[in-house]
């Protein structure tokens, strides 16, 4: 061969790889310009044994009428993520103190478009470790996917699932089990808050992810103030990498937070509140579904709040329950809403979901999970260039 020739065509394939590159390497910028992943998420979802017996009938239970009209704001969403406060421990069933569902829980919670079970919470081990096991298998066999626990000490304590082209983690703490003790054995099965534990597993998380998200089970019951601790710890995970910090736990609602760090927002909600539970006191009768748009480069870009509902009702003498939006209840009531009910309603649906907006010093480690994105997809645009050229 010419060896003139040849270092012309050496010449023309470095400039056709580098074009190739540079042109890929354009398009990953603008593709993170303009991707938005949506993402919904509720409290805590309860059965209590009066919510297990109203959906049971010749034999068999159905759960799917309490989530009929809460639904289309869920199955809309990339991800929808809720904490699941039970187990599916298997017969006898079970409520308060100790719950164990029907599986058929599942069935309810997939037909309402939820993606991600949480189960890190104070009730995971009410029917011990074999309990806990089955509910991993349960949620797995629903073909839904868990979090918070793990079934082997092999399997990851987070989960990633990649969402158009971004990888979307989840982890989950708890700050407690109820003083149910667990066998050292055992004790890999999940994590209890600890600040040394979340640091080193965000410093794992935040290499290989390009949204990072932490549930943390805390607070106290029945405050609609967060704490100190739950401050200090929502902070240190948006600190070390976290996108968004989810909590649930005091059974009513707490303020959210909307995080600036530079030109990147970030979100906190300190509690989620009740979700659906048979819970009767003012405030634990009511929850939100949190609905977040989040942008790769801006964070989070909006953020919908909708008021819940959970509505007791009777037909032939046998009760019921369904989770209504409360906005959408007060403008059209139906037949089965008393007087009192709809006042309730209207109650809920005039208030506001209380939200700070609080501005942080930008650091370098918190900003890691743009760096990621575009790497990865830079990395991929690459390999798929020196395909082409071969």
């Amino acid at each position: 061969m010419d060896l003139s020739n040849a270092y012309k065509m050496e010449k023309v394939y470095k400039v056709s790889f580098w074009a190739i590159f540079l042109y890929m390497n354009l398009f990953a910028s603008s593709f993170l310009f303009s991707i938005e992943i949506t993402f919904s998420f509720v409290g805590d979802v309860m059965f209590h044994m009066p919510t297990v017996n109203s959906a049971y009938s010749n034999g068999k239970y159905h759960f799917e009428n309490i989530f009929e009209h809460i639904k289309k704001y869920i199955e809309k969403s990339d991800i929808a993520f809720c904490n699941l406060e039970t187990t599916l421990g298997g017969q006898p069933h079970t409520g308060y103190p100790r719950f164990s569902s029907p599986d058929e829980v599942l069935d309810a919670l997939k037909y309402a478009g939820f993606d991600i079970i949480n189960v890190a919470n104070n009730h995971m081990l009410d029917r011990g470790v074999l309990g806990l096991k089955r509910t991993l298998e349960q949620i797995k066999k629903h073909e839904l996917i868990y979090v918070g626990a793990r079934s082997t000490p092999l399997e990851e304590l987070y989960k990633i699932i990649e969402v158009k082209g971004l990888r979307i983690s989840f982890v989950s703490f708890t700050y407690s089990t109820n003083g149910i003790p667990i066998d050292e054995k055992y004790k890999y099965m999940f994590m209890y808050i600890s600040k040394q534990t979340l640091l080193s597993i965000l410093n794992e998380m935040k290499k290989i992810s390009d949204v990072l998200i932490v549930y943390f089970h805390y607070g106290n019951e029945y405050e609609t103030t967060p704490t100190k601790e739950q401050i200090e710890l929502a902070y240190l995970a948006l600190d070390n990498g976290a996108d968004m910090v989810i909590a649930s736990h005091p059974h009513v609602l707490q303020h959210i937070e909307l995080v600036e760090y530079g030109p990147k927002t970030k979100l906190i909600a300190y509690s989620l509140g009740n979700f659906l539970s048979n819970m009767k006191a003012p405030g634990t009768d009511e929850g939100v579904i949190l609905n977040v748009t989040y942008h790769p480069i801006k964070g989070v870009v909006d953020v919908t709040p909708i008021l819940t509902w959970v509505h007791c009702y009777k037909l032939a003498g046998k009760s019921y329950y369904r989770i209504l939006p409360a906005a959408d209840f007060t403008l059209y009531p139906d037949e089965l809403l008393t007087k009192t009910d709809t006042k309730r309603l209207a109650q809920i649906a005039q208030k506001k979901l209380s939200e700070q907006k609080v501005k942080r010093p930008l650091i370098s480690k918190t900003s890691s999970n743009l760096n990621t994105s575009l790497k990865n997809y830079f990395y991929k645009q690459l390999m798929n260039s020196l395909i082409l050229l071969h």
